[in-house]
């Protein structure tokens, strides 16, 4: 259950066989079904989940009921709020299973013990922090681009996970409509 976690982590950081027993040690696993949620608007986000079977979204659900999703995450990624989890405040966003999906959770608490006792732990989410604020900017450069352009980018980042996501769910995170991302895709 934790091989693929700490795979994860030795990209970056490297745990002896102690330092990963205390580590996973700290971890819940969490099996969801298909639409369950892990995290809905308005609570506050206590947890990181790192995904070891399935697929989740992240999205927002603006004054029209028009959904926007913000992030998808597959095995071996990471997905949670953490505006929320460092402000304290409530989360504007929605997290669910887009299928029957697995988890592993970590405290925002405890997280902050294990950095304290694990220091390789804080370089390592750091760097995953860094990773997540390169993956925002250019989320936000994508968004700029025309349609075409921006199927383009996320079919040669993503491609591989296109079939396992609707296409209405592609279109919420292109910030285009279906009818746009069907002539997108026709084109192509």
């Amino acid at each position: 259950m934790y091989a693929l976690i700490l795979e994860n982590i030795s990209r970056y950081v490297t745990l002896d066989p102690q330092e990963q027993a205390h580590f996973t040690a700290a971890l819940q696993h969490k099996t969801l079904r298909r639409k369950e949620f892990i995290l809905q608007e308005g609570e506050l986000c206590r947890y990181d989940h790192f995904v070891i079977k399935g697929s989740l979204r992240q999205y927002e659900i603006d004054e029209e009921g028009r959904e926007h999703i913000m992030q998808f995450a597959f095995e071996d990624w990471w997905i949670g709020d953490w505006y929320s989890m460092l402000t304290g405040t409530p989360s504007v966003y929605n997290i669910d299973a887009l299928e029957d999906s697995e988890v592993l959770l970590i405290d925002k608490n405890r997280l902050e013990e294990l950095f304290l006792e694990i220091p390789k732990l804080e370089r390592y989410f750091r760097i995953i922090m860094q990773h997540a604020f390169v993956a925002q900017q250019r989320r936000i450069l994508f968004l700029q681009k025309p349609a075409e352009e921006r199927y383009a980018d996320f079919y040669s980042r993503y491609g591989h996970f296109e079939q396992r996501v609707p296409q209405q769910q592609i279109a919420s995170y292109l910030g285009i409509t279906r009818e746009t991302l069907n002539r997108v895709k026709n084109k192509q």
